[in-house]
């Protein structure tokens, strides 16, 4: 077999299991996965979700640095762990209601919560990052996130 025809059963079978295939800068950086987890906790009616995204480097020297994170239409803001050529960037969205009383509910109480404020769009999800000696930024598309399960505390902790 010639090498376009590998490369094309390649994307074939990549797009047809969904998997996260990265469009731009695949000679920085790859999707490895994209997760989201909705949580609840804490206060009647607060609630969000975490996105856990895993990039692979393509060059251990070319250290990149996530500026922002795009995740189902909404601004989020991204922490980012290195690992080997693996970074691991995380970013959450918390949803509070603001009625009234709010303060004075106790802990446990129910909450009918309003429509939630966060737009859900997912065609649009995407990283900027820059990379170590340069200060142009590259964007590098999420193609969908997979919901899983929470793990661990409900409501995610402060780094």
């Amino acid at each position: 077999m010639n090498n376009q025809l590998l490369i094309i059963i390649f994307w074939i079978l990549a797009l047809s299991c969904k998997a996260p295939v990265s469009s731009l800068h695949q000679d920085k950086v790859s999707v490895i996965s994209a997760e989201k987890t909705d949580w609840f906790g804490g206060r009647p009616g607060v609630r969000g979700t975490m996105y856990t995204i895993k990039l692979k480097l393509k060059n251990n020297k070319d250290l990149i640095t996530v500026k922002s994170l795009r995740a189902e239409g909404n601004t989020v803001s991204p922490t980012q762990n290195i690992s080997g050529n693996i970074i691991t960037v995380k970013g959450n969205i918390t949803i509070t209601p603001k009625p009234d009383n709010f303060e004075d509910m106790p802990s446990g109480a129910t909450f009918k919560s309003p429509k939630a404020s966060t737009k859900i769009n997912s065609k649009d999800n995407w990283i900027e990052f820059v990379t170590k000696n340069s200060k142009k930024a590259y964007k590098i598309a999420i193609p969908e996130f997979v919901s899983v399960e929470p793990e661990g505390d409900l409501i995610p902790q402060r780094q």
